[in-house]
């Protein structure tokens, strides 16, 4: 019997981001994804909308023997300091996770850190452990977007040596870092035989209010909007005599930590469902097809993500 760690997939604000099972292990250094060659991702099906994330895997078991790991799944990072969520850590716990049918309780971990200070370093520098020693408890971080002052001022104040020399490195530390919160359980993969996962949860959706001509911005980057998309946006707030600012919703789903795995991801599906007065847009190829008035839907054989998945919705 083996243990190590492996990663799956989650959901984020602005963009928010959420991320494939892996395995891998979490250290006071952050959480760390290994790469496993002895069970496969045979199936994938993601859903994805504003108001609900359902993914479900189907593992199998490459070996004659049962083996062991911890499994991770990562909502990578937010911005500590920058979010409008009234309950973050409310939905952080709707999080749900079956396996063969039968609920499991995850175990929380919340990290905190500093982006790398040169582009040599490629490593996030950790500072819960410091942060923690300042006061700074795990439900006082989650909800740091409605208690801002009080958080500034703590690390501010904070006498560890190590976050006095990263807050006066940084110029405007306040925006810079980051809260990374990953889920774990551990795992066995029955010898030679499949084992489902899945993952129900509520995702946390940022965005904010723009014009017309912003989506040839950044967003338009960030989102492949094309002038099909513009177009439509137009002809609803034409038909409907709204204002031209337009409110974008935005969420992001990485689909990179997939490719961890012994293979290519056997049968990859995702579905996109939006409301009837909405229009999305995001960065895929043509296999995302529209199956009905609300819902698109993309399907990828032998599939290995080289990019995660970030989407926008208007109205």
């Amino acid at each position: 019997m083996q243990n190590k760690i492996f990663c799956l997939g989650v959901v984020f604000f602005s963009l928010v981001a959420t991320a494939n099972d892996s395995t891998g292990y979490a250290s006071t250094g952050g959480i760390n994804y290994i790469k496993n060659h002895h069970i496969s991702m045979e199936t994938e099906d993601l859903y994805i909308s504003k108001d609900k994330i359902n993914v479900a895997y189907q593992f199998k078991n490459l070996t004659n023997r049962d083996i062991t790991e911890i499994i991770l799944f990562p909502f990578p990072a937010l911005n500590g300091m920058d979010g409008d969520f009234a309950d973050t850590e409310g939905l952080l716990n709707s999080f749900q996770v079956k396996v063969n049918g039968n609920a499991i309780k995850p175990k929380r971990h919340v990290n905190i850190f500093f982006p790398p200070k040169n582009q040599a370093e490629n490593k996030p520098i950790d500072v819960t452990v410091a942060l923690a020693t300042c006061g700074m408890s795990e439900k006082l971080l989650l909800n740091s977007w409605k208690l801002k002052d009080d958080i500034s001022e703590k690390i501010a104040v904070c006498p560890n040596q190590e976050i006095q020399k990263l807050l006066k490195y940084y110029d405007d530390w306040e925006n810079e870092w980051k809260i990374q919160i990953t889920y774990s359980w551990r795992q066995t993969f029955k010898a030679n035989a499949i084992t489902r996962v899945e993952h129900h949860y509520r995702p946390l959706v940022g965005g904010g209010i723009n014009t017309i001509q912003d989506l040839n911005g950044q967003l338009k980057k960030n989102f492949c909007i094309d002038k099909n998309f513009t177009q439509k946006l137009f002809h609803l707030h034409e038909k409907a005599d709204r204002t031209p600012l337009i409110l974008t919703r935005e969420l992001s789903y990485i689909l990179t930590t997939g490719a961890n795995w012994a293979k290519p991801i056997g049968r990859f599906t995702l579905t996109i469902e939006r409301k009837p007065n909405e229009v999305v847009s995001l960065c895929w190829d043509k296999s995302l097809k529209k199956i009905n008035a609300t819902q698109f839907k993309a399907v990828k054989t032998n599939f290995i993500p080289q990019h995660d998945i970030d989407i926008v919705f208007t109205e």
